[in-house]
């Protein structure tokens, strides 16, 4: 069994750096995007940054159009402010192209390592993230836990590397939901061990469930078959 992660329990809003703050609130994206992700606020009006962003990109901005504002900043002269780009990073996660935040995010993050909106960058990045996991939905099992683990490790490390960013409190309940899923995906594989006569693996796996998620449904449902499972052998 594969046990490099250990999934912990975590108790610990929502987004935009200093210069955003006034034009975000944390609201679930499920009533502004249809993808049932609570990733972002729902709001469309562009964050006001020291910096305006171009004219092609402020108007895609304010409607909102993610890939016109993203293909504008990779056409322009010179390359925009980070105010700028996380306002589009902002936007692209609103409207679930995950693959353009992440981009931006990731880009700012390494060209920029000390910019005070790091952990900004940072967020987005997570959140997209999450978002492609919580999209591909149809994934096998097997391949669902283990790049559900990356995105585990990735909010992880958001926590560990800026404990005290204001984003924290966003991020550490989707960690906690992220960890409830995977123990159910866990319980699932071993449903699937069972119903391919696999007892031993099915087995390990709900014993791994028990002990390395608990306080979650799918530890206690793997306890309970456990210990009936135990009862039966007597």
């Amino acid at each position: 069994m594969d046990r490099r992660i250990s999934p912990v329990t975590l108790e610990q809003s929502m987004f935009a750096p200093n210069s955003h703050r006034r034009s975000l609130a944390p609201v679930s994206l499920a009533t502004c995007v249809l993808i049932g992700l609570a990733l972002t606020g729902c709001a469309t009006t562009p964050p006001q940054g020291a910096d305006s962003p171009p004219a092609d990109v402020r108007h895609a901005l304010d409607r909102g159009d993610c890939r016109v504002a993203y293909d504008a900043l990779d056409t322009a002269d010179a390359p925009s402010a980070v105010d700028v780009r996380l306002s589009v990073a902002r936007v692209c996660l609103q409207r679930g192209e995950f693959t353009r935040t992440r981009n931006l995010a990731d880009a700012i993050l390494e060209d920029h390592p000390n910019h005070p909106d790091t952990d900004y960058a940072a967020y987005l990045g997570a959140l997209a993230q999450l978002g492609t996991w919580n999209r591909a939905t149809a994934m096998p099992p097997q391949q669902r836990s283990e790049q559900g683990r990356q995105v585990f490790l990735r909010l992880a490390a958001f926590l560990n590397d800026y404990p005290m960013s204001e984003y924290t409190e966003s991020l550490a309940p989707r960690l906690a939901r992220l960890r409830e899923n995977l123990a159910d995906i866990e319980l699932q594989i071993a449903d699937q061990a069972a119903a391919a006569g696999h007892q031993e693996e099915a087995r390990a796996r709900a014993e791994y469930v028990r002990d390395y998620y608990p306080g979650t449904s799918a530890a206690r449902k793997a306890a309970d078959r456990l210990q009936g499972d135990a009862g039966t052998d007597r």
